[in-house]
């Protein structure tokens, strides 16, 4: 069992699965799970740019194409440049599993366990908020598709797609299998973000977790009552303490580094996350002094 089967990392691990971004899983069904979603993201891209193009001189099409096909170019991008950064997240989430090896009892579990729920209650919102978006923009054509077979009317109803393709192509005829590609295609859009920003947020939280620790570990030696006046460097347990709160904070400003050089490949909230480790950061080195 991987130590990411826990409650508090699991989702992360099936959405990053879901992408075939996860850096643990195997290479043969991380390179067939990202294939699917490249495909379905890429012939979505295809289909939206054939309408626009095909559709130039009229307004109404390039306004209805040409928002969705942004997006949906964005989501791409997003996704290749996490195939990028790739070793960067394994390397993150080595660290975050090693810290929880480490720390496995007293105060700082604690931190890390506290710093964990908060990364999984936005995962479980943020996975919500999408997901439904999904829903709601995908089946809405469905719904009033079937409210008109259904209801009695004497007008005719046009079948209004998700974005404008009748131009080139027989609605009528291929609605639903281009229903059912849109909807897979959708969900692979939605499902870029929700895995990618949620484990950034994950390896956030993680390295808010450390901050707290090292804060925990300077209050523990400022409230130290053991004085010498000609300590023995090699019997000074402060001193030691003091060597290694400097190796921690050393290793977080690393992993700061790499989170925020990461957040500018993937566009991924940059200035709020770093911000936030700016504030965590000088909260440690300031708070006491």
């Amino acid at each position: 069992m991987s130590f990411f089967d826990n409650h508090y990392y699991y989702l992360n691990k099936r959405f990053m699965i879901i992408i075939g971004q996860w850096p643990f899983q195997s290479r043969l069904e991380g390179n067939m799970m990202f294939a699917t979603a490249f495909l379905f993201i890429l012939s979505l891209i295809a289909f939206e740019t054939w309408g626009l193009v095909a559709g130039i001189t009229d307004l109404n099409i390039i306004m209805e194409n040409a928002s969705p096909l942004l997006v949906d170019c964005f989501m791409m991008l997003k996704l290749m440049n996490c195939v990028l950064t790739n070793n960067k997240i394994k390397e993150l989430l080595k660290d975050v599993e090693e810290t929880w090896k480490i720390k496995h009892t007293g105060q700082e579990k604690e931190i890390l366990q506290h710093h964990a729920k908060k990364s999984k209650i936005f995962t479980i919102r943020y996975a919500i908020i999408f997901y439904a978006v999904w829903l709601f923009y995908t089946l809405t054509p469905v719904v009033i598709s079937g409210m008109y077979k259904i209801l009695p009317t004497n007008k005719t109803y046009n079948i209004r797609f998700l974005y404008r393709l009748e131009h080139v192509l027989d609605m009528d005829k291929y609605f639903n299998i281009m229903m059912l590609h849109g909807f897979i295609s959708i969900f692979y859009i939605v499902s870029v973000p929700i895995a990618l920003d949620t484990t950034y947020t994950l390896c956030i939280q993680h390295i808010c977790a450390l901050f707290e620790c090292l804060r925990y570990n300077i209050e523990r030696i400022q409230g130290s009552d053991f004085v010498f006046l000609q300590p023995n460097i090699e019997d000074d347990e402060s001193y030691h303490h003091i060597i290694d709160c400097i190796k921690s904070y050393k290793h977080v400003l690393k992993l700061v580094l790499m989170q925020a050089l990461m957040c500018v490949y993937t566009h991924t909230h940059t200035h709020t996350h770093t911000h936030k480790l700016k504030v965590k950061s000088n909260t440690v080195l300031n708070d006491k002094y």
